[in-house]
Parts: structure tokens; sequence; C-alpha cells
């Protein structure tokens, strides 16, 4: 779970400057094709680390006792 959070965190801090070196380039004359990958990279460490931690939450629901419930499905069946 903390994998998740740290891997978000960084993937938002990563986004954030990435905009913000990008848009500071439009009006400095520079701009940089490579900012734009540095967002994309965000966004996807985002999207990975919120990914990890609803599989830990899943998984922490199942070991509650929904296993004991889809085991009796599978003896009506």
């Amino acid at each position: 779970m903390n994998v998740g959070r740290i891997l978000y965190i960084l993937g938002l801090i990563f986004a954030v400057y990435s905009i913000a070196v990008l848009v500071m380039s439009f009006f400095t004359g520079g701009g940089s094709i490579l900012m734009v990958f540095g967002v994309l990279n965000g966004f996807i460490a985002m999207g990975v680390g919120d990914m990890v931690i609803d599989m830990n939450r899943r998984k922490k629901n199942t070991a509650g006792g929904d296993l004991n419930d889809n085991q009796d499905k599978h003896e009506n069946d």
C-alpha cells in the first residue's frame, strides 16, 4: 500500500513540475519536447500507483470472508 502511495505522489510531483517547466518554456521561447514526455511519465506513474492501491484494497476485502461465500456458490452449482 505504501508503494502505491509513494508512486502516486512521485508521479504527481513529476507531472506538476513538468507542466510548470513546459508552460515557462513557452514564454522564454525555448520549447522542449522532453517535458511533454515528463508529463506523460508522471501520469503513468500516477496510474500505476492508483492500480497498486486498488489491488491492495481488493485483496484485503476478499481475505475478510468473501472467499467462503464464493465457495458456497460453487457447491450449489
